[in-house]
């Protein structure tokens, strides 16, 4: 009976973050209160981390144009409203597929719809986007540590 009555105290402790009642002797306040300061401390945890901080900006490598990259076939409007591809460069943690890599470039050309350098980089999701300084084939990269993508005038 006093292991059911522990259990039953734990239970509703793990759902209420208020529990009311007397220990029996067998530690079961003890369990209780440590429960119920488990189940407080993963609210705030949740609480802090629902909260969407803006991402610490990361600093945009130089592309390399004949790295391993995924070259997407669907074009986006992208500086000035005209058509751009994205293009997704193979990195060891990269994780983005084609049509994540051209929702990111849309957001960006939605905020900064001409190329314009020198401004300061644009934290979109968690990457961070910018103007290429002397545009070559990529025009705006955007990385996040992990990945690194690209967009880039269709060639003819």
């Amino acid at each position: 009976m006093k292991t059911l009555l522990v259990v039953l105290l734990t239970l509703v402790a793990g759902c209420s973050t208020t529990v009311a009642g007397a220990g029996s002797g067998t530690g079961a306040a003890t369990t209780t209160a440590s429960t119920t300061a488990t189940a407080t401390t993963a609210e705030t945890e949740r609480t802090t981390t629902s909260e969407s901080p803006e991402p610490v900006p990361v600093e945009l490598p130089t592309i390399d144009e004949s790295a391993p990259a995924r070259y997407c076939d669907r074009p986006f409007a992208g500086a000035l409203g005209k058509p751009m591809l994205a293009v997704v460069v193979e990195t060891p943690s990269g994780r983005l597929d084609c049509d994540e890599a051209a929702a990111v470039l849309v957001d960006y050309y939605a905020q900064r719809r001409d190329p314009v350098p020198g401004l300061p980089p644009l934290a979109i999701g968690p990457m961070t986007c910018n103007q290429v300084p002397e545009p070559a084939l990529p025009q705006v990269v955007c990385s996040d540590g992990d990945d690194v993508i690209y967009a880039m005038w269709p060639q003819t």
